[in-house]
């Protein structure tokens, strides 16, 4: 009979002590446990400096005469596990400027939709690679006359670090590479390319 008292006792006691252990990571209303995993849904929103050039499959030297101008980023994911996340990606850039060689206003963009997997070699640390892959399109439009644009194939590399503003914001600075690559019937093949350095925030929602 006693030991089926001091059973009782110990399974009675249980439940109060797994409370006191879930109150004792937190403070009122707010979650402090000290779990600082990436988890869950994330949405990240950037803008940058983006730098572009283009060549032609039969020439060996890049066009850079396109100014610098604003890039901007979106991308919306999920989180495998703490070392990697997978989402999507919608990235553009745009440039309004005098040609020096014809004195028209041309307008030039580049933009692409891609599918990226930012991988995170430390756990504890927010540093992450970028890599991905989608569809783009170049163009390019002149004021008063004909635009032309070019769809195709591209991808995607960058490197990034996420520093913790408040719990599940990060400020975020990157850099970012984007190749667009597309055939055309009449002549060779149009290469793009778009770098970034920019600077975003990434939001975590949900609870830690």
């Amino acid at each position: 009979m006693r030991t089926w008292l001091r059973l009782t006792l110990l399974a009675s006691l249980l439940p109060v002590v797994a409370v006191n252990s879930a109150q004792a990571q937190r403070r009122g209303l707010v979650d402090i446990t000290p779990r600082g995993d990436r988890h869950g849904a994330w949405i990240h929103l950037g803008i940058g400096a983006g730098d572009e050039a283009f060549r032609f499959a039969n020439e060996s030297s890049w066009d850079t005469s396109s100014p610098t101008k604003p890039a901007f980023s979106l991308r919306i994911g999920g989180t495998v596990n703490p070392y990697l996340r997978l989402g999507g990606e919608l990235t553009g850039w745009a440039a309004t400027y005098t040609s020096a060689a014809s004195g028209e206003r041309v307008s030039e963009y580049l933009g692409g939709l891609l599918v990226i997997g930012p991988a995170y070699p430390v756990r504890t640390l927010g540093l992450f690679v970028k890599g991905g892959a989608g569809l783009s399109r170049s163009g390019a439009n002149v004021y008063g006359g004909v635009g032309t644009h070019e769809d195709g194939f591209a991808w995607s590399a960058g490197l990034g670090y996420e520093v913790r503003l408040a719990r599940g914001i990060f400020l975020t600075p990157t850099i970012d590479y984007l190749q667009h690559r597309s055939e055309s019937r009449d002549g060779p093949a149009l290469y793009d390319r778009l770098t970034t350095i920019g600077v975003g925030f990434t939001f975590q929602p949900g609870r830690y």
